[in-house]
């Protein structure tokens, strides 16, 4: 986990994620006001915040490893 929260592309994702919920499009960040008003409606929407959530736990969760938490590796490489 540790790992991938260093990796700017898993932040990248995150945001897609959260930007895509909200429905935002690049017509919608023509301005500051715009940005403000999607993000309200993502507050208020019980629907988008869940998908949001469902989306960050599917990229959060290691799909290799059981449970909800990193698998440990076998051997540490030094280069990591």
């Amino acid at each position: 986990m540790k790992k991938r929260m260093r990796n700017p592309y898993f932040w990248i994702g995150i945001i897609g994620i959260v930007l895509t919920a909200m429905g935002v499009s690049a017509d919608t960040l023509t301005s500051w006001d715009a940005v403000y008003a999607a993000l309200l409606q993502l507050i208020h929407n019980p629907y988008m915040i869940g998908s949001v959530i469902i989306a960050l736990v599917g990229v959060f969760v290691d799909p290799s490893s059981k449970g909800l938490l990193d698998s440990k590796p076998m051997i540490e490489r030094e280069d990591e």
